[in-house]
Order: structure tokens, then sequence, then C-alpha cells
């Protein structure tokens, strides 16, 4: 049995996991979309790189 099972196969445990995966799920989507966006509009691969750009 793996630590997911073990930790879901209780009611607490259960609840804990069906709040924590979803958002663990959108927090990873929602920085892969920010990291998307910069090299989309900016061609750059971080905010430091945007930021000194358009400082100079």
């Amino acid at each position: 049995m793996t630590a997911l099972q073990a930790i879901a196969g209780t009611s607490l445990g259960s609840i804990i996991v069906a709040l924590v995966v979803p958002f663990l799920v959108v927090a990873f989507g929602t920085y892969v979309g920010a990291l998307m966006a910069l090299q989309s509009f900016f061609g750059e691969s971080s905010w430091q790189d945007v930021s000194t750009d358009h400082e100079e």
C-alpha cells in the first residue's frame, strides 16, 4: 500500500487529500501559465529578465 492510500484510508485523511491535491494542481497550472505568458508576451523566461530589460 502506498503512503497516499494509507493517508486517504481515514476519513480525515481523505478530506485532506481531497483539498490538497486540487490546490496543488491549480497552483502548478497557474505557475506554468505564467511562464508561458512570459515567453509569449515578452520572450523571456523569468520576471527578473523582463524587469531588467525595461529599466535600461
